[in-house]
């Protein structure tokens, strides 16, 4: 992959989280001990998100900061969007 560039590259990635998607969220849990869960609270945390709040939630990935947004505010309207649609399926 070193040796790719621009869209290739890009192309790349994107398909290597596709291919991934599935199997994304347990191996993120495994290789963190569990620490991904405290992070996205934290992230969530620093946000400080009002009531009817909006969070614009850009590399989501499987959209797990957005969720735990809306268990903090469920009245909040949270977009994520991410480059990999496997991802977000996922999510």
């Amino acid at each position: 992959m070193s040796h790719l560039q621009g869209e290739a590259r890009a192309a790349y990635v994107q398909n290597m989280f596709d291919r991934i998607a599935g199997r994304y969220n347990l191996m993120n849990r495994l290789m963190t001990g569990g620490q991904d869960l405290r992070w996205r609270r934290f992230v969530v945390q620093q946000a400080h998100l009002p009531a009817g709040g909006k969070l614009l939630d850009l590399a989501t990935g499987t959209g797990d900061i957005g969720f735990e947004a809306l268990r903090a505010v469920p009245d909040a309207t949270v977009v994520g969007g991410d480059f990999s649609l496997g991802m977000m399926r996922v999510g």
